[in-house]
């Protein structure tokens, strides 16, 4: 009875409320699975309708714990406590999500950075599911847990070149350059010799363009302003191409 008045006192979040619908000896299975398909409104009003009644009923004696009964496979009771765990997991995925991408607005992007939005986007979810599995892994799952990593890392280099398209975007109002090099026709020897070259070329513009950085918060005059921010623009253009073409190399190798 208390955590429900604290249910109504408080945030009243949906998946707490099922949960604790969950454990009301009065709770009806069609209701449960209706409310554990996810938040809407029909199903949050049947959820604070529900428990609003249970609430405000006189309380009677509760009966013994059902056993649940097994038929095929199949148990008359959910599993609920990993029902629960399901819709902490897309919370939290939602929360995240919503800090990653709140301050890029999809009606603010051109048409062609549009896709490359929505695909951050996937990208982020399966970081996140790739992480969840990963808690998930035993502690003797070494190499189970290696290969999890080398995927989120993977995926986070992905992440990391959209987002620097979309922020450029942003900041600019420019499209980032996307290269055409084909490097297919390159040998191994090449390709990696080619890839140190983009490394070290990525070092030395990113050393360049942090001391345009410095020299633009000392600049008082406006045109020098101007000219230094066309500076780091271009710079910051070719350092995404360089990245962009250091992918391509790295799934040629």
């Amino acid at each position: 009875m208390s955590l429900i008045a604290d249910w109504f006192n408080g945030s009243k979040d949906y998946y707490e409320g099922v949960a604790i619908y969950a454990t009301l000896p009065t709770k009806k299975l069609r209701i449960l699975k209706k409310l554990n398909r996810g938040k809407n409104n029909h199903n949050m009003s049947t959820l604070v309708e529900q428990l609003r009644q249970y609430k405000n009923a006189p309380q009677k004696p509760q009966p013994p714990k059902k056993t649940p009964v097994i038929v095929e496979n199949y148990t008359e009771v959910p599993d609920q406590e990993k029902i629960n765990i399901t819709h902490q997991r897309k919370k939290l995925a939602a929360e995240s999500n919503k800090r990653e991408f709140g301050g890029v607005l999809i009606g603010d992007l051109p048409t062609e950075l549009r896709p490359r939005f929505f695909h951050a986007q996937k990208v982020f979810y399966e970081m996140i599911e790739l992480k969840f599995a990963l808690n998930d892994l035993p502690p003797e799952a070494e190499e189970s847990a290696l290969n999890i990593l080398i995927q989120i890392m993977k995926l986070d280099e992905e992440r990391d070149l959209i987002w620097k398209e979309l922020h450029h975007w942003k900041k600019h109002r420019t499209l980032l350059s996307v290269p055409e090099d084909d490097f297919s026709k390159l040998t191994p020897t090449q390709l990696i010799q080619k890839y140190n070259n983009l490394k070290s070329n990525i070092s030395k513009i990113n050393q360049r363009v942090n001391k345009m950085y410095e020299s633009l918060v000392k600049e008082t005059n406006r045109h020098n302003k101007l000219l230094i921010e066309a500076k780091i623009t271009r710079s910051e253009d070719r350092l995404h191409t360089h990245k962009l073409n250091m992918k391509k190399i790295k799934e040629l190798i």
